[in-house]
C-alpha cells in the first residue's frame, strides 16, 4: 500500500507571482515545506504535482536538485492532473498538499494518517469543518475515488474538450458527494480564525514573521509554537487581518489552479 505525498504547485499566481519560488530564511518556500513533509511518518514518495513543464520549468528544476519525483499534467484541471499523476505513479493512498501553505505541520498530518489507515475511510480532511488554522490544511484520500470523482465529473461535460479546460479541483467533488465515507478531523480549538497560507503580499510578510523567529533555533517549530508565539505577540494578527475568512469556507484550499 503505497502512500504519496503530493505538492500541488505551479509558478504562475496572479495575486503573489511566483510565490513557491519566493526566499524565507534563505530557502524557497519550496524546499522549506518538503523539509516540513519528509518528517510525515509511513509515506514513499515525495511527489510535486504541477501544471505543463515548459511553464513551470524553474520549480521543477528546484525539484530535481532535491532529489525528488515529479508530474506534468493538465495546467487549468488539477482533478485531471492528480488523476493522472495517481496512475503515473500507482499510488494507493494521496495526501494532498497545497504549496502556499510553508508552515504545515507533519505532527497533525501524522496523526490524520493514524486515524485515516485505521478507519478505512475514503477521505479525510481537516478543512471541509474549518478548526485548524488556513494554511494547515490537508487531505487524505485512496486513488479509488479519485477515479471515481473523476470520472464522475468527467461525465458532467458533453464536451471532453470543455472537461480538461475547467479549473476543477481535484478534492471537491469527493468532500461534497454523500457517496463517499468522509471523515472530518478536528482541532480541540477552533483556530480557524489564524489565516497562515501566503496568497498576498500581508501573508507572506507574517510567515516570513514567524519563520524568521523559529527556523534559527528550531526549524522542527508546529502549531502548537506558532499559537504561543501569537499570544505573546497578538500584533501579528493584525499583519493579514484583511484576508483572514475571504476564502475559508466549507470547502477552501486553493481547490482550482495550483
Amino acid at each position: 500500500m503505497k502512500n504519496h505525498v503530493y505538492l500541488q504547485a505551479r509558478v504562475f499566481s496572479e495575486r503573489l507571482p511566483s510565490k513557491v519560488l519566493k526566499k524565507i530564511c534563505g530557502k524557497t518556500i519550496i524546499e522549506l515545506i518538503v523539509e516540513r513533509v519528509q518528517k510525515i511518518e509511513k509515506i514513499d514518495k515525495i511527489i510535486l504535482v504541477t501544471g505543463s513543464e515548459q511553464q513551470n520549468k524553474q520549480l521543477i528544476e528546484k525539484f530535481q536538485k532535491l532529489n525528488l519525483d515529479y508530474f506534468c499534467g493538465n495546467e487549468i484541471n488539477v482533478l485531471d492532473r492528480f488523476y493522472n499523476a495517481s496512475n503515473h505513479f500507482n499510488s494507493d493512498n494521496i495526501i494532498r498538499i497545497t504549496c502556499d501553505n510553508p508552515l504545515v505541520d507533519y505532527r497533525i498530518i501524522n496523526k490524520g494518517l493514524k486515524i485515516f489507515l485505521k478507519k478505512d475511510v475514503d477521505i479525510l480532511s481537516n478543512d471541509r469543518i474549518p478548526t485548524f488554522p488556513y494554511g494547515l490544511n490537508f487531505e487524505i484520500f485512496k486513488k479509488s475515488i479519485l477515479h471515481q470523482s473523476w470520472k464522475e465529473m468527467k461525465e458532467n461535460f458533453s464536451n471532453e474538450k470543455d472537461f480538461f479546460s475547467k479549473p476543477l479541483s481535484p478534492v471537491l467533488h469527493m468532500l461534497q458527494s454523500n457517496e463517499f465515507k468522509n471523515y472530518d478531523f478536528l482541532n480541540d480549538d477552533d483556530l480557524s480564525h489564524i489565516r497562515l497560507t501566503i496568497d498576498y503580499p500581508d501573508d507572506f510578510k507574517l510567515v516570513s514573521k514567524i519563520f524568521e523567529h523559529f527556523y534559527k533555533t528550531n526549524t522542527d517549530f508546529g502549531l502548537d509554537e506558532i499559537i504561543s508565539f501569537f499570544n505573546k505577540q497578538p500584533d501579528l494578527a493584525l499583519i493579514n487581518k484583511n484576508h483572514v475568512k475571504l476564502d475559508y469556507g466549507l470547502f477552501p484550499n486553493k481547490s482550482s489552479i495550483n
